[in-house]
């Protein structure tokens, strides 16, 4: 791996080195020549995305071996069913990274930010700007901007009080109640899986702190344990995800995501909380959500406004306008926004001129980074990525207009497009694609599946369009192929139901 080079000019150019960058850069080197220049640009020292932001407890919510580049195994020594731990997602994609550069020659500019690109017939130019300011000029025959998920750190909540502590995920074990020997009250905000694994982190640390989750409209979670059966459960119990997701999309018309999330809070889904409206696709094991049904003192199923200082000490303004008394010194732990709506410039994922890939949350055509990266840089070396009419999706605007039906609308956009794209691929492809959880199970299982959905295929494709044209049509959330999506900068709105706080 070059870490410098003379020569301004590569075979690619990819900005972002987090799960959907390395997915990309796995599938460069199955169309380029051994030893093409690839350039690597990232804003943090090492490979790993938001990995390297993320706060020092977090896991993953699927079983590890899924989460890789291509089909790049673990060097770990675990249980099948083990949840990485953040530092060993890390050292993972700095391997993947490591195994890439063994077929390319990947010249990595760690800590360069991505300023601008100009798209001519010959060829991509990109400007960057390295770590002491300096502005750099390359050219590269494609480019993928890998941003994914884009995940931000979101900051502590400011409030009104001066009587209480308010922190965030990632200060928790520097500067937050679990770096403190007190046992203040935490008061968790949001019920998402940030705010899950605050709970169970809290729990953990062994003091009697009392806990509070102030869960808004609440946050319901793919059942772990449904769909990734262990032992010899494996053989014949449980559910894979794409069964749920094929069972969900044909019950989805676009316009009752209310009762498809009925049906599947029966079926496959968890949480701690009492009827929960909101899904992003996390997953969570029933062993977890009791252990934060239980080890909590209170739930409530409001939204945070403010802590005020009164005369009677702190008190938490909600958005329904109940006060709560909060106890002097409490931590008010903000653990929301991760995956909210933000107000970005419009990119469509693929550029005019079919050379730049855009892997990003305003024109998403799988809502899933990794599977993203993957296959559409596979179109993009074939030379349709532009031909393939998929579906863009402007993820922003389904979570500020229609947060409700986040599942089954990705569940309808990733059914559609993957079908789309298993006509123009090679059966070596899908050998090669490791994030497959179908996997999980033995391949007899694999193979009834495949067997029973042939013949149905056409028709569950035709079906996903029509739902999610009515879903655009009902809701005004841009969603149609990369020609017809509003390509005008996406504005706030006032939510529907999904808390800022």
């Amino acid at each position: 791996m070059t870490v410098a080079a003379s020569s301004t000019s590569y075979e690619l150019c990819i900005v972002g080195a987090g799960i959907a960058g390395l997915n990309a850069a796995f599938v460069a080197g199955r169309h380029l020549d051994p030893g093409a220049r690839v350039l690597l640009l990232d804003r943090h020292d090492q490979p790993g995305g938001m990995w390297n932001d993320a706060y020092s407890y977090v896991r993953l919510h699927q079983p590890y071996s899924f989460f890789t580049a291509g089909n790049i195994p673990w060097n770990l020594a675990a249980d099948r069913a083990y949840l990485a731990r953040g530092d060993e997602v890390q050292a993972h994609l700095r391997d993947c990274l490591q195994h890439i550069s063994q077929h390319l020659d990947v010249d990595a500019r760690w800590g360069w930010e991505y300023l601008s690109r100009v798209e001519e017939p010959t060829g991509v130019t990109i400007r960057a700007r390295d770590r002491e300011g300096q502005e750099h000029t390359f050219t590269a025959g494609r480019m993928v901007l890998a941003s994914g998920f884009d995940v931000s750190v979101e900051p502590p909540l400011t409030l009104s009080s001066t009587r209480v502590r308010s922190t965030a995920p990632h200060l928790l074990a520097s500067a937050g109640p679990l770096a403190s020997d007190d046992d203040a009250p935490a008061w968790v905000i949001g019920s998402g899986k940030t705010a899950m694994d605050t709970v169970q982190a809290l729990v953990a640390a062994g003091s009697s702190r009392d806990v509070v989750l102030v869960a808004g409209s609440g946050t319901y979670f793919f059942d772990r344990d449904t769909l990734y059966p262990t032992g010899i459960r494996r053989w014949w119990g449980g559910t894979p995800a794409s069964v749920m997701y094929a069972q969900a999309v044909r019950r989805f018309d676009g316009t009752n995501s209310a009762e498809v999330a009925r049906w599947a809070r029966g079926r496959y889904t968890t949480s701690p909380v009492h009827e929960p409206t909101h899904n992003v696709g996390a997953m969570l094991s029933g062993a977890e959500a009791g252990v934060v049904r239980s080890r909590v003192s209170r739930v409530l199923r409001d939204h945070l406004a403010d802590v005020e200082d009164t005369r009677d000490g702190p008190v938490m303004a909600l958005r329904s306008g109940a006060r709560v008394p909060v106890p002097e010194g409490s931590w008010i732990v903000n653990c929301t926004g991760f995956l909210g709506p933000r107000e970005v410039t419009h990119e469509p994922y693929v550029s005019s001129g079919g050379r730049v890939l855009s892997i990003n949350l305003t024109s998403t055509t799988t809502g899933v980074s990794g599977t993203a990266g993957y296959f559409l840089t596979h179109l993009l070396f074939l030379g349709k990525l532009s031909t393939v009419p998929l579906y863009a999706l402007n993820w922003h605007e389904l979570r500020r207009r229609a947060p409700e039906a986040v599942p089954w609308v990705r569940g309808s956009l990733l059914t559609y497009n993957l079908g789309l794209i298993s006509d123009h691929l090679p059966p070596s492809a899908y050998r090669d694609y490791g994030l497959d959880t179908d996997r999980w199970f033995p391949r007899y299982r694999r193979m009834l599946r495949r067997m029973r959905s042939t013949g149905d295929r056409e028709q569950a494709r035709r079906h996903c369009r029509r739902s999610l044209d009515e879903f655009a049509r009902t809701t005004g959330v841009p969603c149609a192929p990369v020609e017809t999506v509003d390509a005008s900068p996406v504005r706030p709105r006032a939510p529907a139901e999904e808390p800022t706080r």
